[in-house]
């Protein structure tokens, strides 16, 4: 594929007279080389050790704002501490594409759905409105982390799949070339 380099153009003004100096340069043009195919992509959406960090992280979150609102008992949390305590007990299993896509997605229903209100409960009373002030403060933190975390590896699974889909489609663009392909 040839490119024309871009060129910086600047009008003057001249009188007929001056014009005959004019002259015109050639025009460049450079060759861009186009990758043949995508990289290929991971084996797993993200990095087993990156997303242990993660889950990780959020069995302390969880924990955390179930000891600020009470919400332990709610649908939505109790399926995803128990997906946390699993990825914790065997994280060998975060090595595998499906297994990571279950947990994110489980992670993101939890975190993003309306109807169960787990992650939207407010704070236990306390002993004052001050610190009662503090810990809605601190749950509110938290909630924006998991949404965080949530968009973080949902971003990373949908990348991940964009170039496992470009991938494939480069693959099977590359098993027929249409010069070769006598049958039309």
């Amino acid at each position: 594929m040839l490119v024309r380099a871009p060129r910086i153009v600047r009008f003057l003004s001249v009188s007929r007279s001056e014009t005959w100096r004019v002259t015109r340069s050639r025009q460049q043009t450079t060759r861009i080389r186009q990758p043949s195919q995508p990289p290929p992509p991971r084996p797993t959406p993200v990095p087993p050790a990156e997303l242990l960090g993660s889950v990780r992280e959020l069995q302390a979150l969880l924990d955390e704002l179930i000891d600020l609102t009470g919400c332990g008992g709610a649908w939505g949390m109790r399926v995803l501490r128990r997906n946390v305590e699993l990825a914790l007990l065997s994280p060998d299993t975060l090595d595998a594409a499906d297994n990571q896509l279950d947990f994110i997605e489980e992670l993101a229903e939890a975190v993003w759905d309306g109807g169960d209100g787990g992650f939207r409960h407010a704070v236990a009373p306390s002993s004052t409105p001050d610190e009662t002030a503090r810990w809605e403060d601190r749950r509110r933190a938290v909630v924006v982390r998991l949404d965080d975390l949530a968009h973080h590896l949902c971003a990373a699974a949908e990348v991940w799949r964009d170039l496992l889909v470009a991938s494939a489609e480069a693959a099977a663009a590359g098993l027929v070339n249409p010069q070769e392909d006598h049958r039309s």
